[in-house]
């Protein structure tokens, strides 16, 4: 690879993570501090997806609340996969190719731990889907203990948290990553240490290339 291709090098940094592991607010000032050394960098936040919006919509045409609940799990988390790809072959990839880096909230990892702490039968063709684009070049997990995340979860006020769901996530999320490179954190301390070691893995990760 020429010094030129090499400049046009971009990467994808994913958060994942059960609720309350304070996954976007690491992104946040990863990102700050990346356009602060100059580093061009896009962050992306989507709490909200086409499949699980258009999904409830149908379901509440039948007096159904959940989309998940009308399609059922095995059906729901496919239909999720499909669009957890185009996120990353259209939202994503573009961008890393320009040589930009694209820090995500959450990864399709997150999505997966949810579908096998729910018991999905087609779980396995879910991740075939899902993961068909490749996974991010750098996936940090955040780990923090399911009582600590309830707590701050709680203390949002507009959100619920329910311990056993993210003591049985937690599990799943850490089964799920033995198969998949990946840097664990510990996210038990302040948001400005847990800062401080999420630099210093990417600033590791970005010696590997010349244009950074």
């Amino acid at each position: 690879m020429t010094r030129n291709e090499i400049r046009k090098v971009g990467l994808h940094i994913g958060f994942t993570g059960i609720d309350g592991a304070g996954k976007s607010t690491q992104a946040t000032l990863l990102c700050g501090w990346l356009t602060q050394r100059r580093i061009p960098n896009i962050l992306r936040e989507e709490k909200r997806d086409f499949v699980s919006e258009i999904a409830t919509a149908i379901a509440r045409n039948h007096g159904i609340g959940s989309g998940r609940k009308y399609l059922g799990e095995e059906y729901y988390m496919v239909a999720l996969s499909f669009d957890l790809l185009r996120e990353v072959l259209f939202d994503i990839k573009p961008f890393t190719a320009m040589g930009i880096i694209v820090v995500s909230t959450r990864t399709v990892f997150c999505r997966l731990a949810g579908g096998i702490a729910r018991g999905c039968r087609s779980i396995e063709l879910a991740k075939e889907i899902a993961l068909f684009g490749g996974i991010p070049d750098l996936t940090i997990w955040l780990d923090v203990s399911p009582e600590t995340a309830c707590r701050r979860v709680m203390q949002r006020k507009f959100d619920y948290a329910d311990l056993d769901h993210l003591k049985n996530y937690r599990k799943s999320l850490k089964e799920l990553l033995q198969n998949y490179p990946h840097i664990r954190i510990d996210g038990e301390g302040t948001i400005e240490s847990i800062q401080i070691k999420v630099r210093q893995v990417v600033e590791e990760r970005l010696k590997q290339f010349t244009n950074y």
